[in-house]
């Protein structure tokens, strides 16, 4: 269980340096083709790795095919952190990833949850965007006294 607590952990940092990296990327290319291109080295990457392991991807014929559009999420997500990590920066962004996740969860759980628990876990997730708001509305009120 160990392995893969910090396995989880490292993957936590993987997330985070590649959001700082494609936001900067997107700084050159702008948000879609920061994107392209980071799909084109991760697939570069990925047939490396099953060339290596000489496993071919095979797609399954079972499986509904709905469940392949996470791929096209996936490269979503890609584009729009590209783009929100260049204008809010890279805590503010994985702040406001995290809570957007958060907020679908509630969302998912919503219906197993009791009431009162639900609005606790509402009003956290709130206060994490307050938060996020107030200090860029701080932080901009500052630049503009400043110039």
């Amino acid at each position: 269980m160990t392995f893969y607590i910090l396995l989880a952990l490292l993957n936590g940092f993987c997330i985070a340096i590649s959001r700082i990296w494609n936001g900067q990327l997107a700084s050159y290319y702008g948000a879609f083709r920061a994107s392209y291109v980071n799909h084109i080295i991760g697939f570069l990457f990925l047939s490396v790795v099953m060339l290596l392991l000489l496993e071919p991807p095979q797609l399954s014929t079972s499986a509904n095919m709905l469940v392949y559009l996470g791929g096209f999420i996936g490269a979503f997500y890609v584009a729009i952190n590209s783009l929100v990590m260049s204008r809010l920066g890279s805590t503010n962004t994985m702040i406001l990833v995290i809570t957007g996740q958060m907020g679908f969860g509630l969302l998912l759980d919503s219906s197993t949850n009791s009431s009162s628990e639900l609005l606790l876990k509402v009003l956290g997730v709130m206060f994490i965007v307050i938060g996020v708001y107030l200090k860029q509305a701080i932080q901009h009120k500052q630049a503009s006294l400043a110039s």
